[in-house]
């Protein structure tokens, strides 16, 4: 017959899908979970339409009541196909999959669905020939439960439309319009046993856009890509499972070509996915993640510390000079909260790792410390948009005039207390997270401004510095924005000096000094600050046309203490006075200190002998009585 016929090709589908679902390792999503019940579900209908057809068929052979049976099994199946397409719909949804009471209450709406399908009369017709089907009361029922289950599945698509993965919504909304369009052909001719097979096409456009195993996997390794990582862990916090944490950590750059690259990355991965009761996932370039979940924590914890062991000789022993790996050991995944807790987790301590150290423990103190950076990192996005970034003012002193002669621009923010939220806590975070650019540029904007209103130049005011950080320094743009803004507060070029720090992380000096060229043209300057720490030497001030030279805080309270320091420090001076360069001389705290370093040729003065960083309204009034 040609309905048996088509039930057999949607038949033939699906088994094909199971075949391949089956084929491959499950990463174990819950999504994946229900995708395999959907097939399974939908294939037992297809198989009990077929049997209530030759049931139908051969009624004088076979008891009355089986034929009744075989045909409500089949309506049952129908309606609970509808359902779980339902539900693997909402499961996108996490407000609707957290909610106990919308799923209890659709579950009950089911059964009680099934309840009146199985209670209700139904008849069947069969014309000896082609024409074949089931009509009656519990019919029309079935419709009814499909009907009501499709059209809350297409609305959900629609009303949770911006909650829910892109790809999952079309493919679901494809999937629906199927059933709809074969539901109604059915319904107008029943002799045209077809919902089956449309159900069997719609399992095959999610498997194709979706639940096929190999779009959770790396293509280079063959283990879970980092996307599944995200979205498993993001599962076992929902579900509240023990599971621990090995992240594997390889150097960034490889120097070796690209097939060594690979079978190196495919040898590693082999060897990690060796480990039992743990899943591997490739989530960075070079680096895995092995993720331990069993039933006991405590089992748990065990197996993967001793295997952190084993891993961490086989990587010394194989790839030592490659590799040079580094490893963050979690041993309770539920010490943070979230996987964007647990993924900054493994980037903070990626990138904070200290020479020689080779491994790192995520304990309590660790997350607290995350807490407080994501905490920090919200508040400077406020603090942005509700403009709470100031700028404070900290006056420079002129050794050969006897006045202040510039001042350097601080950023400062303020808490949504009203406090004052000093920069070593806020700086750092915004230099990590790439934030620092954004109030780099406000910091800019606001002493633009304050020179202009402020008319500075005739308050004696030269120029005003400005720190840069490394980020604005790697744009390319940094030169036509800072021209924009200086031009938008009708500012002179020749009022703005612009720090920079010599960083052995900046990536591109070659941008760094075309910024730099482009805004001497345009008449800004440029100073070295921070000299005497970290990278900074004599030939960083070679390389770059700065006019000024700052001597660090700590470099100049070592000359006060220390006689070789003094000597060091002397000879500096004169080989860059020599250069035909100006000095600062920052953190200067006494009487005693000015008049020792007046006598090293210092140009400029700036410490809290003279004044602390001043709010705008206290520096212009500072200028007022001292510069008149």
């Amino acid at each position: 017959m040609a309905n048996v016929q088509i039930q057999l090709c949607g038949l033939i589908f699906d088994l094909l899908l199971i075949f391949f679902v089956l084929r491959h390792e499950s990463v174990g999503l819950y999504s994946e979970k229900i995708f395999k019940q959907c097939v399974l579900v939908y294939s037992s209908c297809i198989v009990l339409d077929i049997l209530s057809c030759i049931a139908i068929i051969n009624d004088e052979k076979i008891p009355g009541f089986l034929v009744l049976l075989s045909c409500k099994a089949y309506l049952v199946s129908l309606a609970l196909s509808a359902y779980y397409g339902f539900l693997y719909t909402y499961n996108d949804v996490k407000r609707l999959r957290e909610n106990y009471s919308f799923q209890i209450g659709t579950f009950v709406v089911a059964i009680i669905g099934i309840i009146f399908i199985c209670i209700l009369p139904i008849n069947y017709l069969y014309d000896g020939k082609d024409i074949l089907y089931s009509y009656g009361y519990s019919a029309m029922m079935t419709y009814i439960v499909t009907i009501l289950y499709i059209g809350s599945s297409i609305v959900i698509t629609f009303v949770y439309a911006k909650q829910m993965n892109p790809h999952r919504r079309n493919a679901v909304r494809a999937w629906m319009l199927i059933e709809t369009v074969m539901a109604a052909i059915q319904f107008i001719f029943p002799e045209l046993l077809v919902v089956g097979f449309g159900s069997a096409l719609g399992m095959y456009i999610l498997y194709s856009e979706l639940e096929n195993p190999e779009v959770y996997l790396d293509r280079v390794t063959g283990c879970f890509s980092e996307e599944t990582f995200k979205k498993y862990v993001e599962q076992e916090y929902e579900q509240k499972k023990p599971f621990s944490v090995i992240f594997v950590c390889n150097e960034k750059e490889w120097k070796v070509g690209d097939e060594t690259e690979k079978r190196i990355l495919v040898e590693m991965s082999e060897f990690l996915n060796s480990f039992a009761y743990s899943k591997l996932f490739r989530i960075a370039n070079h680096d895995f993640a092995l993720v331990y979940d069993k039933n006991e924590k405590e089992m748990n914890e065990i197996e993967s510390a001793v295997n952190l062991d084993v891993i961490r000789q086989r990587f010394a022993i194989s790839w030592p000079e490659l590799s040079r790996s580094k490893f963050l050991y979690v041993p309770d995944g539920h010490i943070t909260s979230s996987v964007e807790e647990a993924r900054m987790g493994y980037t903070r301590n990626r990138d904070l790792f200290e020479q020689g150290e080779d491994m790192r423990i995520l304990d309590e103190s660790s997350v607290n410390q995350i807490r407080e950076f994501n905490s920090m990192v919200v508040e400077i996005g406020k603090a942005l948009e509700e403009d709470r970034v100031q700028v404070y003012y900290q006056p420079i002193y002129s050794i050969e005039t006897g006045k202040f002669v510039s001042a350097e621009a601080l950023a400062r923010m303020v808490g949504t207390d009203g406090k004052l939220i000093m920069p070593m806590k806020f700086i750092p975070v915004a230099e990590e997270t790439g934030l620092i650019e954004k109030i780099g540029e406000r910091v800019f904007e606001k002493t633009c401004k304050c020179i202009k209103q402020n008319d500075l130049r005739n308050k004696g005011i030269d120029y005003v510095e400005i720190n840069l950080s490394v980020t604005q320094c790697e744009n390319s743009l940094l030169s036509t924005k800072f021209q924009e803004i200086i031009s938008n507060h009708s500012v002179s070029p020749d009022e703005i000096n612009l720090e920079i720090t010599e960083s052995s992380t900046l990536r591109s000096k070659k941008v760094l000094l075309k910024n730099m060229n482009e805004l001497m043209r345009y008449g800004c300057s440029f100073s070295l600050d921070d000299f005497g720490t970290g990278e900074s030497n004599l030939n960083y001030i070679v390389d770059m046309p700065v006019k000024l030279v700052k001597f660090d805080r700590s470099m100049v309270q070592e000359y006060f203490k220390n006689e070789k320091a003094k000597l060091v420090m002397s000879a500096t001076v004169k080989m860059i006075k020599e250069l035909g360069l100006k000095i600062v001389a920052e953190g200067i705290e006494t009487e005693e200190q000015v008049n020792e370093i007046k006598n090293l040729e210092i140009d400029y003065i700036q410490g809290y002998y003279y004044s602390k960083p001043l709010s705008e309204s206290d520096f212009i009034k500072f200028i007022d009585a001292h510069n008149m």
